[in-house]
């Protein structure tokens, strides 16, 4: 929960209401809160001012313990799955004092995955830790639909498909967008993407799963609708969680479907023409109207 206030000289940003700390690693120490309140702060107010004392100094976050504001000795290894929430949940409590001026929800956290790669019992091949950081859709802006597997908030680019399979003994069978999952309105939300990962002949792996969005989709904005949530699945239909240490098998592939952003405003007044637009590239099916 945020709430946010403006005041004479300075906008304060209170986490009151939030819940409570989590036995689990997704809790965020009080200064990377804060840091992901300002970018969302600053993201309306000044974007084009850099980050110095001074310009973040109009902007005070508060907040009592809970899992925004962790303390010792509580876990915060996957802090950026909350944290990178944050932009979302201050820009949702600005748009009340700015309506029609703030973009829908978008997947924000980063779908991050470590995958530790191995020859199967008995047979000889490489060994490898892989990391990969893959990002949903992005939500509808107030004039102009969300960009598709763009990250925000993030300052981080992922590696190229064929650097990443020499890292280790795996093989990216598919990455691409994922059709249908933007949230509808008068602008679309942004397209997650779809990923689908296995091992080479003779190896399997485990993967960390750093994932969010699942059950919970994208909101849409102005009368958006909501975008579609994220899914994690083996190529036989297997379900996989979201969070935690899990094994692959030889032979089966890892599908990650992710999040598509919220869409912006009542999708009855989205054109003719960039429904046709967006049939013709494949962001929506044939029969959506």
């Amino acid at each position: 929960a945020a709430t946010v206030s403006v005041r004479e000289d300075h906008v304060e940003v209170d986490f009151t209401g939030t819940d409570p700390m989590s036995r689990w690693g997704i809790n965020c120490p009080i200064i990377y809160s804060k840091a992901y309140a300002c970018y969302a702060l600053k993201c309306m107010v000044a974007p084009d001012i850099p980050n110095n004392a001074a310009s973040l100094a109009f902007f005070t976050v508060s907040s009592p313990v809970n899992i925004l504001n962790a303390v010792r000795p509580a876990p915060v290894a996957l802090r950026h799955i909350f944290g990178h929430m944050v932009p979302d949940l201050v820009l949702g409590a600005f748009s009340k004092a700015l309506p029609g001026k703030i973009l829908a929800e978008g997947a924000g956290a980063l779908w991050n995955i470590h995958i530790s790669a191995r020859p199967v019992a008995g047979a000889s091949g490489r060994r490898a830790e892989v990391l990969m950081f893959n990002s949903g859709g992005m939500g509808a802006r107030p004039e102009l639909d969300g960009l598709s597997a763009t990250a925000f908030p993030s300052g981080v680019h992922t590696m190229p498909i064929e650097a990443t399979e020499h890292t280790g003994p795996i093989v990216i069978w598919r990455k691409e967008l994922r059709p249908n999952s933007g949230g509808d309105g008068e602008f679309r939300g942004g397209l997650g993407q779809i990923i689908e990962i296995a091992a080479t002949d003779g190896h399997e792996f485990d993967f960390s799963a750093m994932f969010d969005r699942v059950n919970h989709p994208p909101r849409g904005r102005n009368g958006g609708e909501p975008g579609v949530a994220g899914v994690v699945k083996l190529d036989d239909g297997t379900k996989m969680r979201p969070k935690g240490w899990q094994h692959v098998p030889a032979g089966r592939r890892l599908i990650l479907e992710l999040p598509g952003g919220g869409g912006y405003g009542d999708p009855a007044k989205r054109s003719a023409a960039a429904r046709a637009n967006d049939r013709s590239k494949g962001y929506i099916s044939e029969n959506d109207q």
